[in-house]
Protein backbone atom coordinates (compact mmCIF):
# COMPACT_ATOMS: atom_id res chain seq x y z
CA UNK A 1 0.00 0.00 0.00
CA UNK A 2 1.23 3.78 -0.75
CA UNK A 3 2.31 6.13 2.06
CA UNK A 4 0.56 8.78 1.71
CA UNK A 5 1.15 12.06 3.21
CA UNK A 6 -0.94 13.81 5.19
CA UNK A 7 -2.05 18.09 3.85
CA UNK A 8 -0.68 19.17 7.66
CA UNK A 9 2.60 17.43 7.09
CA UNK A 10 3.46 18.84 3.79
CA UNK A 11 2.65 22.61 4.60
CA UNK A 12 4.77 21.91 7.86
CA UNK A 13 7.80 20.53 6.18
CA UNK A 14 7.60 22.82 3.51
CA UNK A 15 7.35 25.83 6.19
CA UNK A 16 10.34 24.17 8.26
CA UNK A 17 12.72 24.09 5.11
CA UNK A 18 11.88 27.43 4.18
CA UNK A 19 12.03 28.82 7.23
CA UNK A 20 15.17 27.47 7.40
CA UNK A 21 17.16 28.36 4.25
CA UNK A 22 15.25 32.05 5.52
CA UNK A 23 17.22 31.56 8.95
CA UNK A 24 20.62 30.73 7.06
CA UNK A 25 20.49 33.28 4.47
CA UNK A 26 19.16 35.95 6.75
CA UNK A 27 22.24 34.53 8.97
CA UNK A 28 24.87 35.08 6.45
CA UNK A 29 23.33 38.77 5.29
CA UNK A 30 23.49 39.78 8.80
CA UNK A 31 27.45 38.84 9.46
CA UNK A 32 28.55 40.36 6.30
CA UNK A 33 27.08 43.60 7.09
CA UNK A 34 28.43 43.28 10.92
CA UNK A 35 31.38 42.59 8.73
CA UNK A 36 31.16 44.95 6.34
CA UNK A 37 30.10 47.64 9.55
CA UNK A 38 33.18 46.15 11.51
CA UNK A 39 35.74 47.08 8.20
CA UNK A 40 34.06 50.54 7.62
CA UNK A 41 34.52 51.55 11.34
CA UNK A 42 38.76 50.47 11.31
CA UNK A 43 38.78 52.41 8.38
CA UNK A 44 37.45 55.43 9.56
CA UNK A 45 40.12 54.90 12.60
CA UNK A 46 42.93 54.42 10.18
CA UNK A 47 41.64 57.69 7.84
CA UNK A 48 41.67 59.93 10.98
CA UNK A 49 44.75 58.54 12.16
CA UNK A 50 45.98 59.76 8.58
CA UNK A 51 44.21 62.95 8.77
CA UNK A 52 46.19 63.60 12.35
CA UNK A 53 49.68 62.68 10.83
CA UNK A 54 49.21 64.62 8.02
CA UNK A 55 47.76 67.96 10.01
CA UNK A 56 51.09 67.21 12.01
CA UNK A 57 54.03 67.22 8.79
CA UNK A 58 56.48 69.67 9.09
CA UNK A 59 58.43 70.26 5.85
CA UNK A 60 62.00 72.04 7.05
CA UNK A 61 63.86 74.84 5.20
CA UNK A 62 66.27 71.93 4.11
CA UNK A 63 63.47 70.27 2.81
CA UNK A 64 63.27 67.27 5.96
CA UNK A 65 60.49 66.22 6.92
CA UNK A 66 59.26 66.15 10.60
CA UNK A 67 56.44 65.93 13.29
CA UNK A 68 55.10 68.82 15.28
CA UNK A 69 53.83 67.17 18.72
CA UNK A 70 52.87 63.50 19.50
CA UNK A 71 50.47 61.22 16.80
CA UNK A 72 51.14 58.22 18.66
CA UNK A 73 48.39 57.77 20.60
CA UNK A 74 46.52 54.53 22.11
CA UNK A 75 46.81 51.61 20.44
CA UNK A 76 49.28 53.30 18.07
CA UNK A 77 51.68 53.21 21.15
CA UNK A 78 51.83 49.62 21.48
CA UNK A 79 54.78 47.81 19.90
CA UNK A 80 53.58 44.77 17.96
CA UNK A 81 50.10 45.34 17.68
CA UNK A 82 49.56 45.44 14.30
CA UNK A 83 48.47 49.60 14.63
CA UNK A 84 50.99 51.42 13.23
CA UNK A 85 51.87 54.75 11.00
CA UNK A 86 54.45 55.55 8.70
CA UNK A 87 55.00 58.49 6.62
CA UNK A 88 57.78 57.98 3.74
CA UNK A 89 58.61 61.40 1.18
CA UNK A 90 62.33 61.64 -0.37
CA UNK A 91 63.99 58.70 0.97
CA UNK A 92 63.19 59.84 4.20
CA UNK A 93 61.01 57.63 6.94
CA UNK A 94 58.76 58.59 9.70
CA UNK A 95 57.08 55.68 11.88
CA UNK A 96 55.05 55.31 15.55
CA UNK A 97 56.15 54.10 18.40
CA UNK A 98 54.35 50.82 17.78
CA UNK A 99 56.49 50.18 14.32
CA UNK A 100 59.69 50.15 16.14
CA UNK A 101 62.61 49.97 13.74
CA UNK A 102 60.53 47.86 11.32
CA UNK A 103 58.90 48.80 8.06
CA UNK A 104 55.80 48.73 6.40
CA UNK A 105 55.74 47.32 2.70
CA UNK A 106 52.37 48.13 1.43
CA UNK A 107 51.50 46.55 -1.69
CA UNK A 108 51.76 48.82 -4.66
CA UNK A 109 48.34 50.50 -5.66
CA UNK A 110 47.09 52.15 -8.85
CA UNK A 111 47.79 55.64 -9.82
CA UNK A 112 45.09 58.02 -9.21
CA UNK A 113 44.95 61.50 -10.09
CA UNK A 114 41.87 62.33 -8.22
CA UNK A 115 43.18 60.19 -5.33
CA UNK A 116 46.27 62.31 -5.17
CA UNK A 117 44.62 65.55 -5.46
CA UNK A 118 42.44 64.89 -3.01
CA UNK A 119 44.65 62.85 -0.48
CA UNK A 120 42.17 60.89 -0.22
CA UNK A 121 43.02 57.64 1.41
CA UNK A 122 42.35 53.68 -0.28
CA UNK A 123 42.32 50.23 1.58
CA UNK A 124 44.89 47.42 0.95
CA UNK A 125 46.26 44.46 2.50
CA UNK A 126 49.89 42.69 3.43
CA UNK A 127 51.61 42.15 6.00
CA UNK A 128 54.60 43.17 8.51
CA UNK A 129 58.13 41.61 9.30
CA UNK A 130 56.83 39.70 11.82
CA UNK A 131 54.71 37.56 9.88
CA UNK A 132 51.11 39.23 11.04
CA UNK A 133 48.67 39.82 8.50
CA UNK A 134 47.86 43.76 8.04
CA UNK A 135 44.97 46.18 6.97
CA UNK A 136 46.06 48.97 5.44
CA UNK A 137 45.22 52.69 4.64
CA UNK A 138 47.56 54.54 1.73
CA UNK A 139 47.42 57.76 1.52
CA UNK A 140 49.63 59.77 -0.99
CA UNK A 141 49.19 63.54 -0.47
CA UNK A 142 51.37 67.09 -0.94
CA UNK A 143 52.67 69.14 2.15
CA UNK A 144 54.06 72.06 1.24
CA UNK A 145 55.05 70.61 -1.89
CA UNK A 146 56.71 68.00 -0.80
CA UNK A 147 54.73 64.51 -2.16
CA UNK A 148 54.05 61.95 1.01
CA UNK A 149 52.92 58.73 1.14
CA UNK A 150 51.11 57.78 4.29
CA UNK A 151 50.40 54.59 6.00
CA UNK A 152 48.18 53.36 8.44
CA UNK A 153 47.70 50.09 9.42
CA UNK A 154 45.34 47.63 11.77
CA UNK A 155 45.42 44.08 12.40
CA UNK A 156 43.74 41.91 10.40
CA UNK A 157 41.80 41.02 13.73
CA UNK A 158 40.38 43.80 14.01
CA UNK A 159 38.12 43.35 11.51
CA UNK A 160 37.57 39.17 11.90
CA UNK A 161 37.72 39.11 15.86
CA UNK A 162 34.37 41.49 16.16
CA UNK A 163 32.88 39.59 13.43
CA UNK A 164 33.08 36.49 15.19
CA UNK A 165 32.69 37.86 18.64
CA UNK A 166 28.84 38.94 16.99
CA UNK A 167 28.19 35.37 15.89
CA UNK A 168 28.46 33.83 19.40
CA UNK A 169 25.33 36.46 19.64
CA UNK A 170 23.92 36.21 16.39
CA UNK A 171 23.70 32.21 16.21
CA UNK A 172 21.85 31.46 19.44
CA UNK A 173 19.26 34.65 18.57
CA UNK A 174 18.90 33.00 14.94
CA UNK A 175 18.63 29.64 16.35
CA UNK A 176 15.78 31.28 18.56
CA UNK A 177 14.13 32.98 15.75
CA UNK A 178 13.85 30.14 13.37
CA UNK A 179 12.12 28.19 16.19
CA UNK A 180 9.92 30.30 16.78
CA UNK A 181 8.70 30.59 13.14
CA UNK A 182 8.55 26.44 12.55
CA UNK A 183 6.71 26.79 16.02
CA UNK A 184 4.20 29.53 14.20
CA UNK A 185 4.29 27.51 11.23
CA UNK A 186 2.90 24.67 12.83
CA UNK A 187 0.19 26.46 14.66
CA UNK A 188 -0.69 28.03 11.57
CA UNK A 189 -1.31 25.29 9.84
CA UNK A 190 -3.13 23.67 12.64
CA UNK A 191 -5.43 27.09 12.48
CA UNK A 192 -5.44 27.38 8.78
CA UNK A 193 -6.61 23.68 8.12
CA UNK A 194 -9.13 23.76 11.66
CA UNK A 195 -12.24 24.46 8.93
CA UNK A 196 -11.27 21.26 7.16
CA UNK A 197 -11.36 19.31 10.22
CA UNK A 198 -14.66 21.03 11.16
CA UNK A 199 -15.83 19.93 8.08
CA UNK A 200 -14.95 16.37 8.46
CA UNK A 201 -16.60 16.42 11.75
CA UNK A 202 -19.36 17.52 10.42
CA UNK A 203 -19.56 15.36 7.54
CA UNK A 204 -19.71 12.62 10.19
CA UNK A 205 -22.20 14.24 11.47
CA UNK A 206 -24.41 13.54 8.38
CA UNK A 207 -23.23 9.87 8.53
CA UNK A 208 -25.30 9.74 12.16
CA UNK A 209 -27.92 11.42 11.10
CA UNK A 210 -26.95 14.30 13.63
CA UNK A 211 -27.61 17.00 11.04
CA UNK A 212 -29.03 16.50 7.46
CA UNK A 213 -27.14 19.16 5.59
CA UNK A 214 -23.67 20.58 6.16
CA UNK A 215 -23.63 24.60 7.51
CA UNK A 216 -22.08 27.42 5.45
CA UNK A 217 -18.42 27.29 5.15
CA UNK A 218 -16.83 29.71 7.47
CA UNK A 219 -13.57 30.00 4.98
CA UNK A 220 -14.15 30.89 1.84
CA UNK A 221 -12.27 28.55 -0.39
CA UNK A 222 -14.50 25.58 1.22
CA UNK A 223 -18.00 27.35 -0.20
CA UNK A 224 -17.82 24.99 -3.39
CA UNK A 225 -16.90 22.10 -1.66
CA UNK A 226 -19.82 22.54 1.06
CA UNK A 227 -22.15 23.35 -1.78
CA UNK A 228 -21.65 20.07 -3.60
CA UNK A 229 -21.07 17.72 -0.68
CA UNK A 230 -25.04 19.40 0.28
CA UNK A 231 -25.84 18.65 -3.41
CA UNK A 232 -24.56 15.25 -2.84
CA UNK A 233 -26.30 14.34 0.34
CA UNK A 234 -29.72 15.51 -1.36
CA UNK A 235 -29.49 13.61 -4.27
CA UNK A 236 -28.92 10.68 -2.24
CA UNK A 237 -32.13 11.37 0.17
CA UNK A 238 -33.84 11.42 -3.46
CA UNK A 239 -32.55 8.37 -4.14
CA UNK A 240 -33.24 6.70 -1.10
CA UNK A 241 -36.76 7.81 -1.42
CA UNK A 242 -37.55 6.65 -4.59
CA UNK A 243 -35.70 3.26 -4.26
CA UNK A 244 -37.87 3.05 -0.38
CA UNK A 245 -40.94 4.07 -2.21
CA UNK A 246 -40.04 1.01 -5.06
CA UNK A 247 -39.64 -1.01 -2.43
CA UNK A 248 -42.80 0.00 -0.82
CA UNK A 249 -44.72 -0.46 -4.11
CA UNK A 250 -43.01 -3.61 -4.87
CA UNK A 251 -44.09 -4.96 -1.29
CA UNK A 252 -47.61 -3.56 -1.68
CA UNK A 253 -47.83 -4.66 -5.11
CA UNK A 254 -46.83 -8.35 -4.76
CA UNK A 255 -48.11 -9.05 -0.86
CA UNK A 256 -51.48 -8.12 -0.73
CA UNK A 257 -52.73 -10.09 -4.19
CA UNK A 258 -50.66 -13.17 -3.17
CA UNK A 259 -52.22 -12.95 0.53
CA UNK A 260 -55.70 -12.56 -1.03
CA UNK A 261 -54.84 -15.54 -3.14
CA UNK A 262 -53.96 -17.38 -0.42
CA UNK A 263 -56.89 -16.25 1.26
CA UNK A 264 -58.87 -17.58 -1.93
CA UNK A 265 -57.96 -20.79 -1.44
CA UNK A 266 -59.58 -23.36 0.56
CA UNK A 267 -60.54 -27.25 0.30
CA UNK A 268 -63.18 -26.72 -1.71
CA UNK A 269 -61.30 -25.42 -4.86
CA UNK A 270 -57.45 -26.80 -3.63
CA UNK A 271 -58.07 -29.99 -2.67
CA UNK A 272 -54.84 -31.34 -2.67
CA UNK A 273 -53.23 -28.58 -1.28
CA UNK A 274 -50.65 -27.48 -4.05
CA UNK A 275 -51.83 -24.13 -5.02
CA UNK A 276 -51.72 -22.79 -1.05
CA UNK A 277 -48.65 -24.52 -1.04
CA UNK A 278 -47.05 -22.68 -4.10
CA UNK A 279 -48.51 -19.44 -3.11
CA UNK A 280 -46.92 -20.10 0.36
CA UNK A 281 -43.25 -20.35 -1.37
CA UNK A 282 -44.33 -17.15 -3.26
CA UNK A 283 -45.24 -15.27 -0.28
CA UNK A 284 -41.64 -16.65 1.63
CA UNK A 285 -39.44 -15.39 -1.73
CA UNK A 286 -41.41 -12.15 -1.49
CA UNK A 287 -40.80 -12.11 2.32
CA UNK A 288 -37.09 -13.22 2.06
CA UNK A 289 -35.96 -10.70 -0.55
CA UNK A 290 -38.17 -7.54 0.93
CA UNK A 291 -36.03 -8.49 4.22
CA UNK A 292 -32.65 -8.97 2.55
CA UNK A 293 -33.58 -5.30 1.28
CA UNK A 294 -34.46 -4.22 4.87
CA UNK A 295 -30.99 -4.98 5.51
CA UNK A 296 -29.06 -3.58 2.87
CA UNK A 297 -31.44 -0.33 2.80
CA UNK A 298 -30.27 -0.11 6.89
CA UNK A 299 -26.18 -0.81 5.65
CA UNK A 300 -26.35 1.67 3.49
CA UNK A 301 -27.75 4.46 6.16
CA UNK A 302 -30.83 6.32 5.49
CA UNK A 303 -30.48 9.38 7.92
CA UNK A 304 -33.68 11.61 8.72
CA UNK A 305 -34.12 13.42 11.94
CA UNK A 306 -38.12 14.35 12.46
CA UNK A 307 -39.65 15.74 15.98
CA UNK A 308 -42.45 13.31 16.70
CA UNK A 309 -44.62 15.58 18.90
CA UNK A 310 -45.37 17.74 16.10
CA UNK A 311 -46.43 14.89 13.75
CA UNK A 312 -48.90 13.38 16.46
CA UNK A 313 -50.35 16.24 17.13
CA UNK A 314 -51.15 16.44 13.30
CA UNK A 315 -52.20 13.33 13.13
CA UNK A 316 -54.46 13.79 16.27
CA UNK A 317 -55.84 16.76 15.03
CA UNK A 318 -57.16 14.95 11.71
CA UNK A 319 -58.20 12.08 13.85
CA UNK A 320 -60.43 14.19 15.98
CA UNK A 321 -62.15 15.58 13.18
CA UNK A 322 -62.76 12.28 11.46
CA UNK A 323 -64.27 10.77 14.77
CA UNK A 324 -65.59 13.75 15.92
CA UNK A 325 -69.53 12.11 16.89
CA UNK A 326 -67.57 9.57 19.27
CA UNK A 327 -66.10 12.25 21.34
CA UNK A 328 -63.28 10.29 21.99
CA UNK A 329 -61.33 11.83 24.67
CA UNK A 330 -56.88 11.99 23.75
CA UNK A 331 -54.85 11.64 26.64
CA UNK A 332 -51.70 12.90 24.46
CA UNK A 333 -48.31 12.51 26.72
CA UNK A 334 -45.53 12.63 24.27
CA UNK A 335 -43.17 15.30 24.91
CA UNK A 336 -41.37 17.63 22.20
CA UNK A 337 -37.87 17.09 21.92
CA UNK A 338 -37.60 13.45 20.45
CA UNK A 339 -36.49 13.30 17.26
CA UNK A 340 -36.70 10.44 14.88
CA UNK A 341 -34.62 8.68 12.19
CA UNK A 342 -37.84 8.08 9.48
CA UNK A 343 -38.22 10.10 6.83
CA UNK A 344 -41.52 12.31 6.93
CA UNK A 345 -43.47 10.31 5.02
CA UNK A 346 -42.80 6.69 6.41
CA UNK A 347 -43.20 8.13 9.63
CA UNK A 348 -46.96 9.80 8.96
CA UNK A 349 -47.89 6.72 7.27
CA UNK A 350 -46.87 4.03 10.37
CA UNK A 351 -48.42 6.65 12.77
CA UNK A 352 -51.52 7.64 11.46
CA UNK A 353 -52.57 4.01 10.49
CA UNK A 354 -51.99 2.66 13.86
CA UNK A 355 -53.59 5.89 15.61
CA UNK A 356 -56.46 5.39 12.96
CA UNK A 357 -57.02 1.78 13.92
CA UNK A 358 -56.86 3.14 17.74
CA UNK A 359 -59.71 5.41 17.44
CA UNK A 360 -61.92 2.95 15.47
CA UNK A 361 -61.91 0.50 17.92
CA UNK A 362 -61.74 2.78 21.57
CA UNK A 363 -65.01 3.00 23.45
CA UNK A 364 -64.54 6.49 25.09
CA UNK A 365 -60.69 7.29 25.21
CA UNK A 366 -56.93 6.55 23.08
CA UNK A 367 -53.79 7.18 24.88
CA UNK A 368 -50.55 7.87 23.59
CA UNK A 369 -47.10 8.25 25.36
CA UNK A 370 -43.14 7.98 23.85
CA UNK A 371 -40.26 7.12 25.95
CA UNK A 372 -36.78 6.55 24.37
CA UNK A 373 -34.86 2.70 24.85
CA UNK A 374 -31.29 3.03 24.17
CA UNK A 375 -31.29 3.73 20.40
CA UNK A 376 -35.06 3.80 19.76
CA UNK A 377 -38.13 5.49 20.71
CA UNK A 378 -41.20 3.33 21.50
CA UNK A 379 -44.42 5.12 21.15
CA UNK A 380 -46.99 3.48 22.89
CA UNK A 381 -50.59 3.74 21.20
CA UNK A 382 -53.46 2.40 23.65
CA UNK A 383 -57.03 2.22 23.30
CA UNK A 384 -60.12 0.72 25.25
CA UNK A 385 -61.88 -0.56 22.75
CA UNK A 386 -62.83 -4.45 22.87
CA UNK A 387 -59.51 -5.12 22.25
CA UNK A 388 -58.18 -8.53 20.76
CA UNK A 389 -58.02 -12.06 22.36
CA UNK A 390 -54.32 -13.19 22.82
CA UNK A 391 -54.35 -16.01 20.86
CA UNK A 392 -55.20 -14.19 17.64
CA UNK A 393 -52.48 -11.31 18.13
CA UNK A 394 -50.27 -12.78 15.61
CA UNK A 395 -52.45 -12.94 12.81
CA UNK A 396 -53.77 -8.87 13.09
CA UNK A 397 -50.68 -8.65 11.19
CA UNK A 398 -50.69 -11.34 8.27
CA UNK A 399 -51.54 -8.80 5.41
CA UNK A 400 -55.04 -9.04 4.54
CA UNK A 401 -56.84 -10.82 7.72
CA UNK A 402 -59.75 -9.48 9.76
CA UNK A 403 -61.08 -10.42 12.67
CA UNK A 404 -64.16 -8.12 12.60
CA UNK A 405 -65.70 -7.84 9.55
CA UNK A 406 -67.74 -5.31 10.63
CA UNK A 407 -65.70 -2.25 10.94
CA UNK A 408 -64.53 -0.95 7.50
CA UNK A 409 -60.48 -1.26 6.18
CA UNK A 410 -58.86 -3.45 4.19
CA UNK A 411 -56.61 -5.94 6.72
CA UNK A 412 -53.27 -4.02 5.27
CA UNK A 413 -53.00 -1.00 7.56
CA UNK A 414 -51.25 -2.78 10.57
CA UNK A 415 -49.05 -4.90 8.03
CA UNK A 416 -48.13 -1.87 6.10
CA UNK A 417 -46.72 -0.27 9.01
CA UNK A 418 -45.24 -3.31 10.47
CA UNK A 419 -43.29 -3.71 7.12
CA UNK A 420 -42.42 0.92 6.85
CA UNK A 421 -41.10 0.36 10.91
CA UNK A 422 -38.84 -3.13 10.14
CA UNK A 423 -37.16 -1.13 6.77
CA UNK A 424 -35.78 1.50 9.50
CA UNK A 425 -34.99 -1.28 11.91
CA UNK A 426 -37.73 -1.10 14.28
CA UNK A 427 -40.76 -2.68 15.16
CA UNK A 428 -44.69 -3.16 16.09
CA UNK A 429 -46.19 -4.79 18.54
CA UNK A 430 -49.22 -5.80 19.94
CA UNK A 431 -50.12 -6.74 23.39
CA UNK A 432 -53.50 -6.66 25.30
CA UNK A 433 -53.80 -4.22 27.29
CA UNK A 434 -54.89 -5.54 31.50
CA UNK A 435 -58.13 -4.01 31.65
CA UNK A 436 -59.82 -4.02 28.38
CA UNK A 437 -58.14 -2.62 24.77
CA UNK A 438 -55.33 -3.08 22.85
CA UNK A 439 -51.80 -1.24 23.64
CA UNK A 440 -49.55 -0.89 20.03
CA UNK A 441 -46.17 0.16 20.78
CA UNK A 442 -44.26 1.24 17.53
CA UNK A 443 -40.59 1.36 17.62
CA UNK A 444 -38.09 3.69 15.45
CA UNK A 445 -34.47 4.43 15.93
CA UNK A 446 -33.71 7.38 17.50
CA UNK A 447 -31.95 10.68 15.73
CA UNK A 448 -30.07 13.64 17.20
CA UNK A 449 -31.83 17.11 16.88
Amino acid sequence: MRNQSTLAGRLIWFSVAYASLAVIVTSLVLWFVIAGVVREQVDQRLDLQIETIRNAIVIGADGGVGLRGSVDGPPFDRQGSGWYWQVEAKGQRLSSRSLGSETIESPPSPFDWRRLLTGTSQAADGGDGRGGDLHFRVARTFVGGTGLEIVASAPSSALSVPSKRALVFLVPAMLILGACLIIGSVLQVRFGLSPLRRLSGQIAEIATAQRSALPPAQAAELFPIVEEINHLVEANRLRLAQTRLQFANLAHGLKTPVASLGLALNDDNDPSGASRALVARIDRNIRHHLGRTRSSFADAGHYFSIELAPRIDDILEMMSRIYADRKIVIRNSVSSGTFLNCSPEDADEILAGIIDNAFKWAASEVQISSTIEQDNVAVVIADDGPGIEEAFIGDVLFPGRRLDETKPGDGFGLTIAAELAEMYGGSVELAVRQSHGLVVTIRLPVAMR
